[in-house]
């Protein structure tokens, strides 16, 4: 049996539901991004592929709840950046505040995925503020129209290829974090925030989002875990959406060939993670998103975009080995746990 075939049972139909549910949702979102010539495209391929592979709830209420806070840190960080706007310094302090409140809530492994999209959109905002001449209120205006569009296509997707209700996700108790974590993740993400505020590579801000997961981590083992599926996931990602950007050459302004093969490489995806199991379908799912986000970035009717991928793919690679080499280089000689991430 292929990624591209299903068995003929029960299982295999809610598989099949699966692949073609996300696939479908990513593909559509993205396509009306670039329809809609909306000046952040890359919103409409984000928002869809997080609450397609991550999220449980789809009801109206789910979602919202899902996507609200991301449009309230986004928000948020536009007004404090647009009132300190002369004062770098500020909007960092506060930002730290910010990251501590959402480490501080993070209290199980669903809360601190769920930190993820406000903490990462909060930066996004801050760092092209800083650096971009981009009209950052019609931003916030891109962003609403973007998780609208991504829930509506969701929950036609889901009228369409139903979710099979499974067992219910397991419930985790909840431990307090403790003060050298918050200190950790602050580092961590402040300081990754501080360089893409002083540095202008506003592309390298896409790299906050393993630095963002990697310090919300506890144990070396955790850490070093999180740092190495997505180096596989993040620049794997990459390679692939070179492949693509590479059979679309000379085509990309060609609609329905670009809707059809990016249509088929989400479904190759999504089919390998509709068969995965525990932690083998995050990968899959970490290298969806990874694979659609500089596709919608990159590519244009009239430019493919290679060499902005291959930066994406250097920057990440780069982002990755320091997070690699700090967890090592903390390490006790013991052998035991180190305190960094104790």
């Amino acid at each position: 049996m292929t990624m591209w075939t299903f068995e003929n049972t029960a299982q295999g139909h809610s598989q099949r539901n699966e692949a073609l549910r996300v696939a479908l949702t990513v593909t559509i979102c993205m396509v009306l991004g670039k329809l809609l010539n909306l000046d952040s495209p890359v919103y409409l391929a984000l928002y869809p592929t997080i609450i397609m592979t991550k999220n449980k709830d789809y009801s109206w209420l789910g979602l919202i709840r899902t996507l609200l806070p991301t449009l309230l840190a986004a928000s948020t960080a536009l007004v404090v950046t647009e009132v300190f706007s002369q004062h770098p310094f500020v909007v960092w302090t506060i930002s730290l505040f910010f990251f501590d409140f959402m480490r501080r809530r993070a209290t199980t492994p669903a809360k601190k995925g769920k930190m993820l999209m406000p903490t990462f959109n909060w930066i996004l905002i801050v760092v092209f503020a800083q650096h971009s001449t981009m009209d950052m209120p019609m931003r916030i205006h891109e962003i609403l129209v973007s998780m609208l569009i991504t829930m509506v296509v969701a929950k036609t997707m889901v009228a369409l290829f139903p979710v099979e209700q499974g067992s219910k996700p397991p419930v985790f108790k909840e431990q307090p974090v403790t003060f050298e974590s918050r200190a950790i993740s602050l580092a961590l993400i402040g300081l990754g925030l501080a360089f893409l505020m002083i540095v202008d590579i506003i592309s390298a801000t896409f790299c906050m989002v393993p630095v963002i997961a990697a310090a919300t981590q506890t144990t070396h083992k955790s850490f070093i875990d999180v740092v190495d599926r997505r180096f596989q996931t993040q620049v794997g990602g990459c390679a692939v959406a070179v492949v693509f950007t590479l059979l679309m050459a000379g085509h990309q302004s060609t609609f329905g060939y670009y809707t059809i093969v990016l249509g088929l490489f989400a479904f190759m995806i999504t089919a390998s993670m509709a068969k995965a199991k525990g932690s083998a379908r995050d990968v899959h799912a970490d290298a969806l998103l990874a694979t659609m986000l500089p596709i919608q970035l990159y590519m244009t009717s009239s430019n493919l975009g290679l060499e902005s991928t291959f930066l994406r793919a250097w920057e990440l690679t780069v982002t990755l080995f320091v997070l690699w080499a700090l967890c090592h280089f903390v390490r006790k000689p013991t052998g035991e746990e180190p305190a960094l991430v104790r």
